[in-house]
C-alpha cells in the first residue's frame, strides 16, 4: 500500500497592479538557512514546496522525486529567448542552464541528499497526475520506498504578457502561482492510503469505474458539460474553485486541498483531449 506521509500546498495569488511577486526565499530559509544563489522563481517554488514538504525529515537517499509543472520556467525561458532574438547576443550561461526541465530537480535532490530517480513530467492539464502515477509505479514495484510528489508553475511579470502565454482574457485581474507536494511512502499497514491513479479515454469507461464507488464524493478539476453531468447524476460533486485560472498547476492544488477534508473521495481530472483521471483517496 502506499500511504500519504505528508502534504504542503502553496498558493499565491497576483494582482494585474503588482510589479512584484511575494517572497519565497522567507519559506526556504526556515529549512536551509544558507541563501542559495542564482535560482529563479521557478527552482524557488520548487525548492521551498518540496522542503517544506519534507518538513525535515531524513529521507532515504535512494528516495524517488517526481515532479510535474505545465509551463516550465517561464520567466528564465522569456529572458533568455530576449537575449538571442531582440539582443543579438548570446544567454548567460546560468540562465541558458535554468531553462532545462530538470535544474529545478537538481537543486532539490542536492539538498535533500537524494540520489534516486529525478523526474520532470508535463502533461499539459493532468501533469500532476502523470508525476503521481510514475511515483505509484516505482512504489508499487519495490524499486524505491519513498516518494516525492511535486506540482508547481510560476507567475511570469510583466502580467499582460503572462496573460497573453496562458490565452487568457486582456481583462483577467488575477493569476495564481503554486507549489504543491505529496511526500509518499510504501507501507504494508497506511494510515491515509492513495490509490494509483485511473485513466480513462472516454467518458463510458470512467461511469462504469465510478459504478464501483456510487457513495463516494468527487471533485472535480474541471467544469463537466451536458454529457458529464449525466454521466455522474447519482455521484455527489462538486468543482474545486470553478473561477480560477489554470495557472498554477490547478489539479495539484485540488488534489493536495481534498487530502485536507480527509473524507474518502475521488479527485478527478480532465485534458483537453476529453481523456480523464481518476484518483481515489482512502
Amino acid at each position: 500500500m502506499i500511504n500519504i506521509t505528508s502534504c504542503y500546498s502553496l498558493v499565491n495569488t497576483i494582482t494585474a497592479e503588482q510589479t512584484q511577486l511575494p517572497d519565497l526565499q522567507a519559506i526556504i530559509a526556515q529549512w536551509h538557512p544558507v541563501r542559495i544563489r542564482r535560482i529563479d522563481r521557478y527552482i524557488q517554488l520548487c525548492v521551498a514546496g518540496g522542503l517544506s514538504c519534507v518538513g525535515g525529515r531524513k529521507l532515504p537517499s535512494n528516495s524517488g522525486v517526481y515532479l510535474a509543472s505545465r509551463y516550465g520556467a517561464v520567466t528564465t525561458s522569456a529572458k533568455t529567448a530576449v537575449q538571442i532574438e531582440r539582443d543579438g547576443q548570446l544567454p548567460k550561461p546560468l540562465h541558458f542552464i535554468n531553462t532545462l526541465g530538470n535544474s529545478a530537480g537538481f537543486y532539490l535532490t542536492q539538498l535533500l541528499q537524494l540520489t534516486g530517480n529525478a523526474l520532470v513530467i508535463s502533461q499539459e492539464q493532468c501533469s500532476f497526475e502523470a508525476a503521481l502515477l510514475h511515483a505509484c509505479l516505482d512504489l508499487n514495484s519495490g524499486q524505491i520506498t519513498t516518494a516525492l510528489v511535486g506540482g508547481y508553475d510560476e507567475v511570469a511579470l510583466p502580467f499582460a504578457h503572462q496573460l497573453e502565454r496562458l490565452q487568457l482574457p486582456a481583462d483577467t485581474q488575477t493569476l495564481h502561482e503554486g507549489s504543491h507536494w505529496l511526500l509518499l511512502e510504501r507501507s504494508e499497514h497506511a494510515e491515509q492510503p492513495l490509490m494509483m491513479p485511473q485513466y480513462f479515454s472516454h467518458l463510458t469507461g470512467l461511469q462504469q469505474w465510478l459504478n464501483d464507488y456510487p457513495a463516494l464524493p468527487l471533485q472535480l478539476c474541471f467544469t463537466p458539460n451536458p454529457h458529464e453531468q449525466k454521466a455522474l447524476a447519482g455521484h455527489r460533486w462538486n468543482v474545486y474553485s470553478p473561477n480560477r485560472p489554470e495557472a498554477d498547476s490547478y489539479s495539484g492544488a485540488a488534489l493536495t486541498a481534498l487530502l485536507a477534508s480527509a473524507e474518502r473521495s475521488v479527485h478527478l481530472n480532465r485534458n483537453n483531449n476529453g481523456h480523464y483521471c481518476a484518483v481515489l483517496l482512502n
